[in-house]
């Protein structure tokens, strides 16, 4: 071994150790970018009163200019219907009771290959599928979950119509079988 080696194993280490840092300050970097370009915003709640004898729907979404568009249309569809409306962010179904609703809606972003963890457990524990419609969005627009009446679509404002009248279609279907 020359004197020299050991100060070349030191500068190898240390330029690994500077490489591997690198990469995860990158991978850092990278996954707060994604997570404030990708993220959802939080869903205002409200609701809209209807008549005492109309049907009561609930609407639970994540917030994005695409999805608060869709909901404003099937809002709207709704009155006409003098249906009772009730918006909530996904993030609160745990605390939804299905048996006091008509028709219930989730609008969500697919995420990380999967649906939101609210979602997926609300969804699985609805025992009266045939009351609920959900919207998927995703990059492509060809994700959805499976065993429920779903409809994908990636989040194009131009589509908004056509997933109003798509879902509005659906959930007056949901509404008529009552």
């Amino acid at each position: 071994m020359t004197p020299r080696e050991p100060a070349t194993r030191k500068a190898r280490w240390r330029k690994a150790l500077l490489a591997g840092v690198g990469i995860g300050v990158a991978a850092l970097g990278f996954l707060t970018w994604y997570g404030f370009h990708y993220s959802m915003n939080v869903t205002r709640s409200f609701e809209v009163t209807g008549s005492p004898s109309g049907p009561s729907v609930l609407i639970a979404s994540q917030g994005s200019d695409f999805k608060d568009a869709v909901v404003a249309g099937l809002v709207e569809h709704l009155k006409r219907r003098s249906a009772y409306v009730k918006v909530i962010d996904v993030s609160a179904l745990p605390g939804i009771q299905e048996t006091r609703w008509d028709a219930m809606v989730v609008i969500h972003t697919w995420e990380m290959r999967k649906p939101p963890a609210a979602v997926r457990v609300f969804v699985d524990r609805v025992r009266n599928r045939d009351k609920l419609l959900v919207l998927t969005t995703s990059g492509a627009g060809d994700f959805k979950m499976e065993g429920v009446d779903a409809i994908s679509t990636a989040s194009k404002m131009v589509d908004v119509p056509a997933r109003v009248a798509e879902m509005a279609k659906r959930v007056d279907a949901i509404l008529d079988a009552e």
